[in-house]
C-alpha cells in the first residue's frame, strides 16, 4: 500500500471513528479533529488533514512496513469544540497492510473515553453491539 493510499485509509478511519463515538454518545459530534499520541511529548495535530498526516508519520514506515495494531480513542470534546483523539501503537513489528485485530482492513482499533459517554445509550446491550457490527464498526456479532 502506498503512503497516499494509507492516508486515504486514515481519512476514512477518522470518519468511521467519529460515527462510532456519535453512536456511543447518542449525539452528533463536531467535524473538527484534534489528535495526540499517548505518552509522547510531540505536538498535537489540529484539523483532519493534519491529524491524518501525524498518524501516517508514525504508523506508515513504507509500503511493506505498517504498524499492525493502533488504538484510536475518542477522549472528549475540547473547549474549542473539537473531537480529541488519542493514539497508541502496540508493540508489534511493522508488516504489510492487511486485516487487523479488529477484523477490518488496517491497523486501527476504535475506542471511547468516559467523557464521551452520555448515558443516553445502553452501549452494553446486544442490540447496540449488533448495530455496530452491521455498520462494520465492531468485529463480532452478539448472539
Amino acid at each position: 500500500m502506498t503512503r497516499t493510499e494509507f492516508k486515504k485509509h486514515i481519512d476514512k478511519t477518522l470518519s468511521e471513528l467519529k460515527l462510532y463515538a456519535e453512536l456511543h454518545a447518542g449525539m452528533e459530534l463536531p467535524n473538527e479533529y484534534e489528535f495526540e499520541w499517548q505518552f509522547a511529548d510531540k505536538p498535537k495535530a489540529v484539523g483532519k488533514e493534519n491529524v491524518t498526516e501525524l498518524i501516517a508519520e508514525r504508523v506508515y514506515l513504507n509500503e511493506n512496513k505498517i504498524y499492525p495494531c493502533v488504538d484510536l480513542i475518542v477522549e472528549k470534546i475540547t473547549d474549542e469544540n473539537r473531537i480529541l483523539i488519542s493514539g497508541r501503537i502496540a508493540g508489534y513489528e511493522p508488516r504489510e497492510f492487511g486485516k487487523g485485530w479488529s477484523n477490518r482492513p488496517g491497523p486501527f482499533i476504535y475506542g471511547i473515553g468516559n467523557e464521551i459517554l452520555t448515558g443516553k445509550i445502553n452501549c452494553d446491550s446486544k442490540e447496540f453491539k449488533n448495530m455496530l457490527y452491521e455498520k462494520g464498526l465492531l468485529h463480532y456479532k452478539t448472539e
